[in-house]
This record gives structure tokens, C-alpha cells and sequence, in this order.
């Protein structure tokens, strides 16, 4: 793997880790049956993080706004499907923190970072 493509996956799979990072600092404190930030966390990296690698991986290798922009609305789709199917009985009302998971276009926003930091880069 080239070194530009290794850093582009490394931006993707921490892009997607900050935004659990971020969801699960909005969890309200652990009240009645919700989950706490730490337990939602974990959740949404083991359930929803986890799995994206696969994504990240296909999209490394195919980096056309096209590609990217199509790949990350399948992947929404498939990632609200199954949280609103499979998820359900292991998380019960808990579903509702992958949905802004999976809305967020990690292929796009990632190519943007990278295209900004190495007009950085090179202006330096």
C-alpha cells in the first residue's frame, strides 16, 4: 500500500472513530435503561466502526467522487438496515445512536481532509 493511500485510510478509520468518540460524549448519564457514553461507545465501535473497515478498504482503492458518494449512501442505507433489523432485539431503543453514524459521509469528507492537507502540504 502506498504511503498516500495508507495515510488516506488511517484519516477515514480516525474520522469514523472521532465521530463515535463524539456521539458517545452526547449520551445522556446513565438514567432508567439508557446507555452511558462509555457503553455507547463501544456499541457504535464494535457494531458500526468495526465493520466500515471493509468500506474503508474498498474505497482506498477507489477514490472518484462518484465512487465515494455512491459507496457512502450504500453503506448508510445498509448500516440503518440493519440497525432498524438486527440491532433491534441486541440494542433495543439504543439504535438510535447509529443512525448519525451511519449519515455521515466518511469517503467524501475523508477525500476533502485529504485533498486540503496536501494543498498544505505543498504550500509549505
Amino acid at each position: 500500500m502506498r504511503p498516500r493511500s495508507r495515510h488516506w485510510l488511517l484519516l477515514h478509520l480516525g474520522l469514523g472513530l472521532t465521530w463515535c468518540a463524539v456521539l458517545a460524549s452526547r449520551a445522556p448519564a446513565r438514567s432508567g435503561i439508557g446507555a452511558s457514553g462509555l457503553q455507547v461507545f463501544v456499541m457504535l465501535m464494535a457494531a458500526g466502526w468495526l465493520p466500515s473497515w471493509a468500506l474503508a478498504g474498498w474505497q482506498v482503492r477507489h477514490r472518484r467522487w462518484q465512487s465515494l458518494l455512491l459507496s457512502d449512501l450504500l453503506a448508510a442505507g445498509a448500516l440503518v438496515l440493519l440497525a432498524c433489523t438486527a440491532y433491534v432485539p441486541l440494542f433495543f431503543f439504543n439504535v438510535a445512536w447509529f443512525l448519525p453514524l451511519g449519515l455521515l459521509p466518511r469517503g467524501v469528507i475523508t477525500e476533502l481532509l485529504a485533498r486540503r492537507l496536501l494543498r498544505l502540504a505543498r504550500a509549505r
